[in-house]
């Protein structure tokens, strides 16, 4: 019989199965399809079996999970993904991303106030809050002095 993640994919699925065991943490057979599907989404299914593939079998239900946390966390959260959100103190949403997508729902992406560090007086780091369309235009004009060559920022036009 094959597992709720051969099926979602409509692949074979035999005894020896590198799904089955990343599916195993998930409880209910309906989440074992939707977080299946969720990240094939994300990564491409191609991708998704040469990741697992590539790992010892004893780490691949560890990497599934961390895959599913990480295309939850770049969905909602599509700058910096799970580790943004972690760093900034709203795992919260990531955990409550993967929940959603456990239990069926649909996620988008929200805009979320960004912790960034930045150095202070002295030299000490200290966190300053930057809203998501500030991050895009520093990012944008890092990419304009890249492709230029030159000093002087070309701002790409995001809001066309």
């Amino acid at each position: 019989m094959s597992c709720n993640g051969c099926r979602v994919l409509r692949r074979g699925c035999g005894e020896k199965c590198i799904l089955r065991p990343c599916l195993e943490w998930i409880q209910s057979p309906e989440s074992q399809a939707h977080a299946t599907l969720f990240v094939s989404k994300f990564f491409g299914r191609s991708d998704l079996m040469s990741f697992i593939s590539a790992v010892p079998e004893n780490r691949r239900p560890a990497l599934f999970q961390s895959l599913l946390f990480e295309a939850c966390g770049r969905r909602v959260n599509p700058v910096d993904g799970a580790v943004g959100l972690l760093t900034s103190g709203n795992w919260h949403i990531c955990q409550a991303a993967v929940d959603a997508v456990l239990a069926g729902s649909s996620i988008h992406p929200i805009n979320i106030e960004i912790q960034r560090p930045t150095v202070g007086a002295g030299g000490q780091p200290r966190m300053r809050t930057a809203s998501s369309v500030s991050v895009l235009t520093e990012v944008s004009a890092e990419l304009g002095r890249r492709r230029n060559g030159s000093k002087e920022p070309k701002l790409l036009n995001l809001f066309r």
